[in-house]
C-alpha cells in the first residue's frame, strides 16, 4: 500500500464521527426495577440504578408519572395460573379476571377484587359485577385460594397473596391506583375486611358481604382493633339478619365503634329475612363506586397497628413502637369478673384492651413544609414527601408534643426509587423521607 493511500485511509478515519451513545431508557429501567422478584432485589436493583444513572431527579419523577406500557387485552373473562411471590416462596394461584370491551390500555381503568367464599374459587366471581364491569370499563380480578381452602385463617400469607395478584394483575392491565376496590362474599369478606384494615392506603373503597371482622385475641388475628384505619374508607357491608348470631353481633358492634371516628360513608345493610345471604341490588353500585375515589396525598393520615412489618399508611410510617405496644398478649382481669359479663361487653373490653397495646400515630398536613403529629404508642414516625411538601430547600417544620421540631428532607433519587419498586404509584411520587423526633 502506497503512502499516499495509507495517509488518506487514516485522515478519513480521524474525520469520522463516533456513532452516540444509546439513550438511557428510564421506561425500561424502571420496569425491570419494580418486575424484580423480591423487594431485597429490588433495594439492590434501585442501588444500581443510582450508581449509574443518578442525577436528573425532575426526569426520574415524569418517566415514574408516566409508567406502565400494555397491551391490548381481549375482552371477556380469562383465566389464567401464575407463579405469585408470597412471602419469598413461589406459588401457582389460579387468577380469574374479566376484561370488558371497554377497557383501553391507553387509559387507567377501575379495578375491583372479589375474593370467594371458603371451598370455592375466582370462577364466576366476576359475574354479579359484569353489567357494572361493562358499563365503567372496570377491570375484575378473582384469585382462587391457593392454600388451605377451608375457610379465612386471617394469616399473613393470605393476605401476602392477594396483594401479590393485585401486583400482578396492575403490572399487566392500566389500572388507576385510585380507584382499585375490594369485595367479597363470606370467607371473602373476612379477607376484604382484614386487608383494608391493614393496608387502608390501597384501596378507594369497599364492600365486604356475610363476612366480619376477628374478635379472638389468638395468634394476634385480632383486627377490630384497627377500625380507625379505615374511617375514611367508604364502606358498604351486605348481611342478613338471620345469619350467625356472632357474626351479625360483630358487625353491628364494629359499625357502633367506627362511628366513633367520624366514619366517612360507612354503612351495615342488614336484610331481616335473610340469613346467610344478601341482596346485591340494594346498592346503587354505579353511583357509589363512581363517587369513591382514593386520595394519593390525604391532608391527614391516621395508623394505628401493632405490628412493624405493616406500619405504613400513605405517606405515614410508623417506625418505632411503645413498650407496651404487643399484637398478642393475654388481658389482665379477674375472672370473676370476666364471667360477670355479657358476651358484648366481654367482646368490647377485648377490643379497648386491644386499642391500648396499639401504636397509633396521625399526621396532618397543615401548609407547605408543615406538619402536624400525634403519637399514641409510636414513638417515631416516618414521613414521605412529595416535591411540594419541599418547601424553602427542604426546611420542614413539625409540631409534636407542643413543640416544633425543625428538619431538613432533601430529594433522594434512592429514595424515590425504592419507593416506588414497591408501589409504583404514578400518582404519588415520593420525592424524600424524614424521621421524626
Amino acid at each position: 500500500m502506497g503512502a499516499s493511500h495509507l495517509l488518506g485511509l487514516l485522515l478519513a478515519c480521524a474525520t469520522q464521527t463516533p456513532d452516540p451513545p444509546a439513550a438511557f431508557d428510564r421506561a425500561a429501567a424502571l420496569a425491570q426495577l419494580v418486575d424484580a422478584r423480591t423487594p431485597a432485589e429490588r433495594r439492590a436493583e434501585a442501588a444500581a440504578l443510582v450508581r449509574a444513572h443518578g442525577g436528573d431527579l425532575d426526569a426520574w419523577a415524569s418517566a415514574m408519572a408516566r409508567f406502565g406500557s400494555f397491551e391490548p387485552a381481549t375482552p371477556g373473562i380469562h383465566a389464567q395460573t401464575v407463579e405469585l411471590e408470597v412471602q419469598g416462596k413461589r406459588e401457582a394461584t389460579e387468577l380469574w379476571f374479566y376484561v370488558p370491551a371497554k377497557y383501553e390500555p391507553s387509559a387507567p381503568a377501575p379495578l375491583l377484587l372479589a375474593f370467594h367464599g371458603t371451598g370455592g374459587s375466582g370462577q364466576g366471581m366476576h359475574l354479579m359485577w359484569q353489567r357494572l364491569a361493562d358499563e365503567q370499563g372496570m377491570l375484575v380480578l378473582a384469585p382462587s385460594e391457593a392454600g388451605d381452602n377451608s375457610g379465612y385463617h386471617f394469616a399473613d400469607r393470605e393476605r401476602a397473596s392477594a396483594l401479590a395478584a393485585l401486583r400482578w394483575m396492575r403490572r399487566r392491565h392500566n389500572v388507576d391506583e385510585n380507584r382499585i376496590y375490594a369485595s367479597g362474599i363470606s370467607r371473602g369478606a373476612h379477607l376484604t375486611w382484614d386487608l383494608a384494615l391493614r393496608h387502608p392506603d390501597v384501596f378507594a373503597a369497599i364492600a365486604p358481604m356475610i363476612g366480619g371482622l376477628r374478635l379472638t385475641l389468638v395468634a394476634g388475628q385480632n383486627n377490630m382493633r384497627l377500625l380507625e384505619n379505615v374511617a375514611h374508607l367508604p364502606v358498604r357491608d351486605l348481611q342478613g339478619a338471620m345469619d350467625d348470631p356472632n357474626l351479625v353481633a360483630s358487625l353491628r358492634m364494629a359499625f357502633d365503634l367506627l362511628g366513633r371516628f367520624a366514619p366517612r360513608d360507612a354503612q351495615l345493610l342488614e336484610f331481616p329475612e335473610r340469613g346467610h345471604d344478601f341482596d346485591f341490588a340494594a346498592v346503587d353500585w354505579k353511583t357509589w363506586l363512581g363517587a369513591s375515589v382514593r386520595d394519593p396525598w390525604p391532608e391527614r393520615v391516621v395508623r394505628c397497628t401493632a405490628v412493624k412489618d405493616e406500619t405504613r399508611a400513605a405517606w405515614l410510617e410508623i417506625t418505632g413502637f411503645g413498650k407496651h405496644v404487643d399484637e398478642v398478649f393475654v388481658p389482665k382481669i379477674n375472672q370473676g369478673e370476666l364471667a360477670g359479663m355479657s358476651q358484648e361487653q366481654t367482646w368490647r373490653f377485648y377490643v379497648a384492651e386491644a386499642v391500648k397495646r396499639n401504636a397509633r400515630a396521625v399526621a396532618r398536613r397543615t401548609a407547605p413544609g408543615s406538619f402536624s403529629l400525634e403519637f399514641d404508642g409510636a414513638t417515631k414516625v416516618r414521613l414521605y414527601l412529595r416535591a411540594e411538601d419541599l418547601a424553602d430547600n427542604g426546611n420542614i417544620s413539625v409540631r409534636l408534643g407542643g413543640k416544633t421540631l425543625e428538619r431538613k428532607a432533601r430529594a433522594d433519587l434512592r429514595t424515590m426509587l425504592e419507593d416506588f419498586a414497591e408501589r409504583f404509584d404514578r400518582t404519588a411520587v415520593v420525592h424524600a423521607k424524614v424521621d421524626i423526633p
